[in-house]
């Protein structure tokens, strides 16, 4: 419920000294009187639309500049937005008006200058609204939980906000333009107030209950303004600004009030802002300081302003226990009724331009730089009757709720509430002028991903609407990426759009704008690549549908579908790149055999990777010849002509397909098919096979016996060595056609047991002995030793070679000498001889001394015999 208004005109005036008891207001005995419905009424009419409160003037002054200049300034929201306040009771405005106001955390006051006071909370719900003063209310304030008004009547009077029985009023006889409570007012009962007496006086109760008063300064004009920061106090008057500790009783700061020939101290009253619980802003004329107070770390239990108390001890003076600096200082080319801090170094300021002696024009909101005073931006409030309005009239108040600040313009018959538009707001008023893409960039922090999904749809079709599909494009891939899983539905409506929109673009013959940004994570519905790629083939271009069949999943499209979409397009031109992208379907989905038959026809040696993969030779036989010859470009019959290493090298993965599949195609297949001059690709795979699986190659010895001496002579030998299912004979006639294959003749002479023949072919075609004594050494027939010795006879190097080595023909030495024909000349003769000579010497002479050590040992053992037997022992 709310408090009906309280006449205190039967209250009893308090002497200054306060020797006399206080005023009590709100007693049972007071006198009441009715309030007017329109007062206790709390309007809930609508607001007025912002056109209808504020211009521009940042736009009326461009007023001249051309459209494009308009457009740029209309692509940005405004900084604040503007409706009439409808909550405070239409009396006040309509037969009233108000006086003062007081905008706090927890508390919002309306004065009138009928004495009449409207108590909210910052929500605007009624505490109370009634009469506590006579005439105009100049000043209100509160700690928190009491207020105090200041008023014209001399009077100041302090309430319970809670409790409207708790009231007190004080007499200064006086007008009162300021009033301020001490912080811990319920305890203290302290408070300031000063007015036109000029004095500013500290208020509070003695130790027998009574007030007291302490004049803080006196003699220095009208008392325009007190406020407190922590337990600082600062008051304005003739004198300037001028702080004050209420703990040390000493003036920290004064600053002087400028000199001004139109504008006295007095004239225009300071308001104050707190942006925050150390610092404060304070406007007066066209002057805007702001002051920062240090406060100490000294724990005092009285700290506050009511520790100055009258006795003994407050002769004793303390140092200085705060500090206050001058932050900021500007003049503005205008008068201010009051400044906020904004964002970013700035402040919001209500400032008043005088184009006119006599009037004032509409009050202006200006941000400006807290620096320089640069005006940023400007907006002239259309109040209501300002023509007839002073500076005094006007009040600029600040709540900050809900994350977000109210600055609240009021005069004497209108109040307008201003607020910085929110990311809610920027977000609406880009949506409502269908500048979709800045509402979307914003929509993150603002709504939820679905409705910034659709505000993306919009801006994206605003774009198609335009037919920019390059544009368009661009915003579908980052509006889309950026919605993030989670959200089944969400995801759902996500994938389907983004198809719809693709294909669009195909339908509208615009898929070259969209193809580098279809995703594939997302996959979208299989039609829509399939679509797309279709739209690729009609238009003829090859070249894009392989490239996206390289880079997209078989599992996107609908693989029949295209290819018998290619291949019905291949039936009526042969293109390579066509053909190719039917290959790479068919790879991609692994249908392999009908993926050779492509590769075939285009040469494709890959294709031996895919046949030696999936193993699928056997199923291309009757290509056996043209599978195995793809690596080589030119004509057939110049293979047999290149080096074997280079054949290799060429055909190894063609001759390794061979081999693994040796077991699925017939060795007689392989034979019939190279032949000719392919003879060297059949030797290499009968190569490969003897060292794989020897048993499989048998059969073919003879075939790789003809092989070996048409391709691989050097190992022809080791071959005949290591196996034995040949023909022998067969062998030797192939070895005698080729006079180069004396060493494997030789072999297969003695393998048969032809001797006489190998060693004959060793002595004619080799002429060489050491090679012939080994031969017939390892044969280990005796008769071939005289078979080598007659056959040697008429050969010098042979029979140096039999002298050299004597050791082997002892006892035949001597008649092989004797057998020499004496027209032959050997070379080195004498010496073999000598040596032969030396040799048998030492021989002679070893054998000698051999013979005496047996021959002294042999005495020995007789001497030893013979004389243990003369000594009767027997022996067992």
């Amino acid at each position: 419920m709310e408090s009906e208004p309280v006449d205190i005109d039967q209250c009893k005036e308090s002497s200054h000294n306060g020797s006399d008891s206080d005023i009590s207001i709100g007693s049972k005995s007071n006198r009441t009187q009715d309030i007017d419905p329109e007062v206790e009424e709390d309007s809930s009419s609508g607001t007025e639309s912002e056109s209808e409160i504020y211009s521009d003037e940042d736009e009326e002054d461009e007023d001249d500049s051309d459209d494009s200049d308009e457009d740029e300034d209309e692509d940005e929201p405004p900084i604040l937005t503007f409706s009439r306040l409808t909550h405070i009771p239409k009396s006040f405005f309509q037969r009233d008006s108000i006086s003062s106001c007081l905008f706090s955390d927890r508390l919002f006051a309306f004065g009138t200058h009928s004495g009449l006071l409207h108590l909210t909370r910052p929500d605007f719900t009624t505490i109370r609204t009634f009469k506590c003063h006579s005439s105009s209310i100049l000043s209100i304030a509160t700690e928190g939980d009491y207020f105090a008004t200041g008023s014209i009547d001399g009077t100041v009077v302090i309430g319970s906000i809670e409790d409207a029985q708790d009231i007190s009023g004080f007499d200064f006889k006086r007008p009162i333009h300021a009033v301020v409570l001490d912080k811990n007012y319920a305890s203290t009962k302290t408070f300031v107030s000063g007015g036109m007496a000029g004095d500013v006086v500290l208020t509070q109760r003695n130790w027998l209950g009574n007030r007291t008063d302490t004049i803080l300064e006196k003699n220095n004009g009208a008392i325009v303004g007190i406020y407190t920061v922590d337990d600082v106090i600062f008051w304005m008057n003739d004198n300037g600004i001028t702080f004050y500790s209420s703990i040390s009783r000493t003036k920290l700061l004064n600053i002087p009030f400028p000199q001004d020939e139109e504008n006295r101290p007095d004239l225009y009253w300071p308001k104050v802002t707190f942006p925050e619980t150390d610092r404060a802003i304070v406007c007066w004329g066209k002057h805007i300081w702001q002051f920062k107070v240090s406060v100490s770390k000294v724990q005092d239990s009285t700290n506050h302003i009511g520790s100055i108390i009258s006795s003994a001890a407050s002769s004793l003076r303390g140092v200085p226990d705060r500090k206050v600096e001058l932050e900021h200082h500007i003049e503005l080319n205008c008068l201010v009724a009051g400044a906020a801090a904004f964002k970013d170094d700035q402040y919001l300021c209500l400032g008043i331009d005088q184009s006119n002696k006599d009037k004032l024009d509409a009050p202006e909101l200006k941000i400006i730089d807290i620096f320089n005073g640069e005006e940023l931006h400007t907006y002239q409030v259309i109040s209501k009757s300002f023509q007839n309005m002073t500076l005094n009239d006007y009040h600029l108040g600040v709540h900050i709720g809900e994350g977000k600040s109210e600055y609240y313009l009021i005069s004497s018959t209108d109040a307008i509430v201003s607020k910085e538009l929110s990311l809610e707001d920027r977000f609406k008023w880009y949506v409502e002028r269908q500048m979709y893409l800045k509402a979307w960039e914003i929509g993150d922090y603002v709504v939820n991903p679905m409705q910034r999904l659709l505000v993306g749809q919009q801006y994206i079709d605003s774009l198609l609407l335009k037919q920019d599909w390059s544009t368009a494009a661009e915003a579908i891939v980052r509006v889309f990426q950026e919605v993030q899983e989670g959200d089944e539905e969400l995801m759902n409506f996500k994938i389907s759009k983004w198809g719809m929109y693709i294909m669009k673009f195909v339908k509208n013959k615009h898929a070259d704008d969209i193809i580098d940004q279809v995703p594939t994570d997302p996959v979208l519905d299989y039609n829509v690549y399939t679509t797309i790629l279709q739209s690729f083939i009609t238009a003829g271009k090859y070249d894009k549908v392989l490239s996206l069949l390289k880079k997209w999943d078989c599992s996107y499209y609908d693989v029949r579908t295209l290819l018998d979409s290619i291949e019905e397009e291949l039936e009526s031109r042969e293109d390579t790149t066509l053909r190719r992208c039917l290959i790479q379907i068919y790879s991609l989905s692994d249908q392999y055999v009908p993926l050779v038959k492509q590769m075939l026809i285009l040469k494709d040696v890959k294709v031996l990777d895919v046949l030696l993969e999936h193993n699928l030779l056997s199923n291309f036989v009757s290509s056996l010849k043209e599978i195995i010859l793809l690596p080589y470009n030119e004509d057939p019959i110049n293979i047999e002509k290149m080096p074997l290493s280079v054949v290799r090298k060429v055909f190894s993965k063609s001759i390794l397909l061979l081999v693994e599949n040796r077991h699925s195609i017939p060795i007689e297949r392989v034979i019939s098919e190279f032949s000719g001059p392919l003879r060297v690709i059949l030797f290499l795979f009968m190569e490969e096979c003897m060292v794989l699986e020897p048993l499989m190659v048998t059969p073919y010895e003879d075939d790789m016996i003809s092989l070996y001496i048409q391709f691989n002579k050097k190992d022809l030998l080791d071959f005949l060595k290591l196996k034995s299912n040949y023909d022998v004979d067969r062998a030797i006639e192939l070895c005698q056609a080729d006079p180069s294959l004396y060493n494997e003749l030789i072999f297969l002479w003695s393998k048969i047991g032809e001797n006489r023949k190998a060693l004959s072919l060793i002595i004619d075609r080799l002429d060489d002995p050491k090679l012939a004594f080994q031969f017939v050494k390892d044969s280990n027939d005796n008769e071939l030793w005289n078979y080598l010795i007659n056959y040697s006879l008429d050969r010098p190097k042979f029979i140096k070679a039999i002298l050299d080595t004597s050791d082997i023909f002892e006892d035949e030495i001597a008649t092989i000498v004797e057998r020499v024909p004496d027209d032959i000349e050997v070379e080195g003769l004498k010496d073999s001889l000598q040596h032969i000579t030396t040799n048998n010497e030492l021989k002679l002479g070893v054998m000698n001394s051999i013979f005496k050590i047996v021959d002294d040992e042999t005495k020995q053992i007789v001497a030893e015999f013979l004389m243990v037997r003369k000594k009767g022992k027997v022996f067992m």
